[in-house]
């Protein structure tokens, strides 16, 4: 018999009872340690529609809707906004204060001892060269963001080790919000040294309260928390991030509770999420506008009438009732009420739907019948594929012949495409938070020769809605604006979305009011998940 067998046969009951309870104190005492930290362990995956526009990588330049969903957590910016505060608020982040000692000069002091995710410290150089690559358009990739926010910024000086001064090419009223984009967030310049610029992309090393684990793109990302932020410390332990691009599919992950936190839920999906206890949903009329860029210079849409036939025979009130049960918002005009008083002006209204002056125009344009090719992205934007077939039949009943194209991503040459969805969303509440962002002639359609205005005010009704610190001459430069691109139809308003997130029931989370549609705020007092 051998030893465990001739053990196990001497062992008496009660011998055995005191073993059990001693395994069950050593238990006890092995939970008591450890227990607390696995309780506390806070976890959030979250399943997103879209990871990107085709390019993937999440360094600060990347613009895109899909990517500022992620950005948030891993950067952070010299100036922070408050994200719900009305009016907006700025917070110190990397610079601790912030003085103009020029017109066109700001000096910026630094936070001492900030951590970048690679363990290095933060100083001047960094903040140099995070800026300078984009501001100075040092690559192509960097056209973008430099275009929708820092065309009017110069340089940064280096003073000293801790203290930065930012140039401007001329007096910018916008500085602080414009800072304060993740656009201008700050990255570790002796890792992209070391890395190079697409390892860096893939892999970005930012200051933000969460690090990067892994990325795979178009796929999935896993952040962790970052333990030496410079702030008050997240408050998950780790975020998973999940491409899911059908709704269905995103719905069912979240009620099999494979994910727990959806977004981009048009209301006719929001069925199976309602009346249930485990599940919170929380809808959004997104400051944001569904666009439709019309190629001004094309030899078919450059016709003038023609576009204008266009815009004025899409029927958005029927857009907004079929696609959005009513829940979304119809246009009046290039502008948001999130802007406040006295900037929003209500009464203004630019955009009408009349198909018999549309009919009008048609044959007035000595349209001969070319087709006209409306591209769009199957699943960039919620229902795109559907309004875009709604729409072609709208201009198909004026006499537009309409031929609709599907691609995975827009060419960098955009010569022929003549039409494409887009969107204008608010990225800071003021008129040129959507407007400039998005129609400067530092933005794609200007530099690609798509958008072109041409009546000869509009030059000198631009600077003044963009640059004037009078409120009442940028309020009348920017309705004239308005009404200019409205008589050129370079750009058609379809709707403002609305959309719902779904969370388990344990989540508080509400959408941030100063940021821009889409970004998702995860940091200290932003988030609570379970109890």
């Amino acid at each position: 018999m051998g030893a465990k067998k001739m053990y196990r046969k001497r062992m008496r009951p009660c011998n055995l009872v005191r073993s059990t309870v001693f395994a069950l104190m050593i238990l006890g005492l092995i939970v008591g340690v450890f227990g607390t930290a696995v309780a506390q362990a806070k976890e959030l995956r979250v399943g997103l529609q879209s990871f990107d526009d085709g390019t993937p990588g999440l360094d600060t330049y990347h613009t895109t809707n899909a990517q500022t969903q992620m950005q948030n957590s891993i950067h952070e910016c010299l100036i922070e906004r408050e994200p719900y505060s009305q009016p907006l608020k700025f917070m110190p982040a990397l610079a601790t204060s912030w003085k103009m000692i020029q017109p066109t000069v700001m000096e910026m002091k630094l936070r001492k001892g900030v951590k970048f995710h690679d363990g290095s410290t933060m100083n001047a150089e960094d903040v140099a060269f995070s800026l300078n690559r984009i501001w100075q358009r040092t690559r192509p990739a960097y056209d973008g963001a430099q275009g929708r926010f820092f065309y009017n910024f110069d340089k940064v000086e280096v003073v000293d080790s801790l203290t930065v001064r930012i140039h401007t090419k001329r007096p910018e009223p916008l500085i602080e919000v414009l800072l304060s984009d993740k656009c201008a967030g700050i990255v570790s310049k002796e890792y992209h040294d070391k890395v190079g610029f697409e390892k860096a992309d893939l892999a970005p090393v930012g200051a933000g309260p969460y690090k990067v684990v892994s990325f795979k793109a178009r796929h999935q990302l896993v952040l962790e928390r970052f333990n030496d932020y410079w702030g008050e410390k997240a408050p998950l332990d780790k975020i998973t991030f999940t491409h899911i691009p059908e709704i269905s599919s995103r719905i069912t992950a979240l009620v099999n509770g494979e994910v727990d936190f959806i977004g981009n839920i048009p209301p006719d999906q929001e069925g199976p999420l309602q009346n249930r206890k485990d599940v919170k949903l929380l809808g959004v009329v997104w400051p944001m506008f569904h666009v439709y860029a019309v190629s001004m210079t094309h030899p078919v849409t450059g016709n003038k009438k023609l576009r204008q036939a266009m815009n004025l025979s899409i029927n958005r009130e029927l857009l907004v009732k079929g696609l959005w049960q009513g829940k979304g918002l119809v246009p009046k005009a290039h502008q948001f009420k999130e802007y406040g008083a006295p900037l929003y002006m209500p009464e203004l209204v630019t955009v009408k739907y009349d198909p018999e002056k549309a009919k009008q125009l048609v044959k007035e344009s000595g349209y001969n019948g070319a087709p006209v090719v409306l591209t769009f992205l199957p699943h960039y934007y919620t229902y795109g594929s559907l309004a875009a077939q709604a729409i072609a039949e709208m201009w198909q009943k004026v006499g537009i012949n309409v031929k609709l194209q599907s691609i995975d991503n827009f060419p960098s040459d955009m010569k022929e495409i003549m039409i494409r969805p887009w969107s204008n969303p608010m990225y800071y509440p003021d008129p040129m938070g959507a407007y400039d962002t998005h129609w400067s002639k530092a933005g794609w359609p200007y530099r690609r020769n798509f958008f072109k205005p041409e009546n000869p005010k509009w030059d000198a009704l631009y600077e003044k809605a963009r640059f004037s610190t009078d409120v009442k001459e940028r309020k009348q430069s920017y309705t004239e604006l308005l009404q200019i691109a409205q008589d050129e139809s370079g750009y058609i308003l379809l709707y403002q979305p609305y959309e719902s997130f779904a969370m388990r029931s344990d989540i508080e989370w509400k959408v941030p009011t100063n940021m821009r549609p889409y970004a998702l705020t995860f940091r200290a007092g932003q988030i609570k998940v379970g109890k």
